[in-house]
């Protein structure tokens, strides 16, 4: 995979430089100009969680500021997770009356330097943008940025909006890649759009069917967000692994009452989106109680939930499809194992449907448009069925 990378524009009048506590005032403002009362972020709308990330080694804050008159015309930052060495781009805002001078390419070319350049830690970088224009699509295919897929309704604003996800690697990434050996029937239009931007699968096989999908109907689930006891529990479950995924610390624990598992998710109910981290090992294998971890999510805000799976692993894909997810973006060369790349795909449980007609994208995320016209709806099985497609 191969990029032409634009090159940042000169600026006289503007300087980029790290975000300080003294300018939250500014930012907030300035996020208000773009967004309105709509920006699902806490990291432009909460004072404390600002400064809390500018304090942060994991947080690299940069701000654009108007030389002439001191004023902040933009901003973007750069989320790290040093043990999987990816980052994720969010916020990129360039104050309307100045748009079009090349500063948010500024801005994120500096966080790709700070990402990839003689210092930078990471292996990739990846960035999620509306799907409403395709400016931000194209300032970020424009610097690097490989199209993944796109997300039916995974953020709601003044409405629910599908956005669409991209990655940047360093140089030299991907080398070795895991291959996916047997995939579910389901994927194959996504892997189709994922060959037309040159990604290889080597010894890829289709299935014809579906495995039985494990469910329960006796599942009695609770519910904890206490910060402290979710975190305890989640780091005890991963006995000093690597993150599960990166860049996300649970905020919900979903158990039983007799120990059988438990499972962890992060719930955004300003954003509407819940993201699941797995469960803790245990005799019970947690995917039997998707549907009603599932409900408890849904209940708590959580209208968009992402899982991200390893493609090799066609027993927890299959698990999942049975329960009502959806095939939505590709991962490949996500996390290094052994020396080997893994490919991870993103699956997506919403009731939102991609309408074509309804997105302004690039014509470069056009297959992955095209691939969810072969998605059907969620499935919502009778969780007393044991589910089986052919």
């Amino acid at each position: 995979m191969t990029a032409t990378l634009a090159r940042p524009a000169a600026h006289t009048r503007v300087l980029v430089d790290t975000a300080v506590p003294d300018d939250v005032a500014a930012l907030r403002d300035l996020y208000q100009a773009v967004y309105g009362d709509c920006y699902p972020l806490r990291l432009g709308t909460d004072p404390v969680a600002m400064v809390t990330a500018m304090d942060d080694s994991t947080v690299d804050w940069r701000v654009a500021r108007d030389t002439a008159t001191g004023e902040l015309v933009g901003s973007a930052l750069l989320r790290i997770d040093m043990p999987l060495r990816i980052g994720k781009v969010e916020g990129i805002v360039v104050h309307p009356d100045h748009g079009g001078a090349g500063i948010a390419g500024l801005l994120l070319e500096t966080l790709m330097d700070s990402a990839f350049g003689a210092e930078g830690r990471l292996d990739s970088v990846y960035a999620t943008a509306r799907c409403v224009s395709p400016a931000p699509q194209r300032l970020l295919l424009r610097h690097g940025f490989h199209p993944l897929g796109v997300l039916p309704g995974a953020v709601t604003l003044r409405e629910v909006e599908t956005l669409a996800l991209l990655v940047r690697y360093r140089d030299g990434i991907p080398t070795r890649r895991r291959a996916p050996g047997t995939v579910p029937r389901e994927l194959a239009p996504l892997l189709e759009a994922a060959r037309s931007h040159g990604v290889d699968f080597d010894d890829l096989q289709v299935a014809t069917e579906l495995v039985a999908a494990r469910t329960r109907t006796d599942t009695d689930l609770e519910v904890s967000h206490d910060a402290g006891l979710v975190l305890k529990r989640f780091a005890r479950a991963a006995s000093g692994t690597a993150p599960a995924l990166p860049l996300h610390r649970p905020n919900t624990l979903l158990m039983t009452p007799d120990g059988r598992f438990e499972a962890y998710a992060v719930i955004d109910a300003v954003a509407g989106h819940g993201l699941l981290l797995g469960g803790h090992p245990s005799p019970e294998d947690p995917e039997e109680a998707l549907g009603d971890i599932l409900r408890e999510m849904a209940d708590r805000g959580a209208a968009y939930i992402e899982a991200v799976l390893p493609l090799h692993d066609r027993n927890r894909i299959e698990q999942h499809l049975a329960h009502g997810f959806t095939p939505t973006a590709l991962y490949p060369a996500m996390r290094l194992e052994d020396g080997i790349w893994h490919d991870y795909l993103l699956l997506g449980h919403t009731t939102a449907r991609v309408d074509a007609d309804a997105l302004d994208v690039d014509e470069r995320f056009a297959p992955y448009v095209q691939q969810h016209s072969h998605v059907r709806a969620p499935a919502c099985p009778n969780p007393s069925d044991t589910v089986k497609r052919g």
